[in-house]
């Protein structure tokens, strides 16, 4: 016998218009929305109205909600998308292409056909996730501090006091293993590089 999930039990509350689920969804994730667009945006005024929009759209389309990869995945993905429609319109995206180019540069060569960047935005973000749960400790900070705070390989290994090469070895390691969570996924590269400055920049 199947036990439903908290999540699963205020969702199904939800569509059925049950507004004291819609506060227990926006009081248990609101600030990680929040600190989420507040780093990408810059801008608190703005971060706090994309954020209260994407509230306003989860109860307005509430009986449409289909999710399958868990609520908080459901948000964030959500919340990459208003901000994918906010730099797109905004113009910024050609900005930040060519600093992630250098993903391609370290191994992420065009193995598929390039597809829509809007269509393939929420598969991105999941196949990076996973990427980044499935990264050792040591793995994850070394990928953070390459493409996160984009510093070099010889600064993250004076900063973590480990040898250049261990930095290049935990980088390849990382970029193989989103690689294979994008093919899994049948993402091209090129809409993983275009998109990834979503999470990263």
């Amino acid at each position: 016998m199947l036990v439903k999930t908290i999540d699963a039990i205020l969702l199904e509350r939800l569509v059925n218009a049950d507004y004291s689920a819609f506060d227990e969804i926006y009081e248990h994730h609101w600030s990680t929305l929040f600190r989420i667009a507040v780093k990408k945006l810059g801008d608190v005024d703005l971060a706090m109205d994309l954020v209260q929009d994407l509230f306003v759209d989860l109860w307005q389309r509430r009986a449409m909600i289909n999710i399958h990869s868990g609520l908080r995945a459901y948000l964030i993905s959500a919340l990459y998308h208003k901000l994918f429609q906010y730099f797109r319109k905004k113009g910024v995206h050609e900005k930040h292409i060519e600093q992630y180019s250098l993903m391609v540069q370290d191994g992420l060569h065009d193995i598929f056909p390039i597809v829509d960047y809007e269509e393939n935005y929420t598969d991105v973000l999941i196949a990076i996730e996973q990427s980044v749960v499935e990264m050792p400790d040591r793995m994850r900070v070394v990928f953070n501090l390459k493409y996160q705070r984009s510093l070099s390989n010889y600064e993250i290994a004076e900063q973590l006091g480990i040898s250049l090469q261990t930095v290049k070895n935990q980088l390849s390691k990382a970029l193989n293993l989103v690689r294979q969570h994008m093919q899994q996924q049948q993402l091209s590269p090129t809409v993983f590089v275009s998109l990834s400055f979503l999470l990263f920049f």
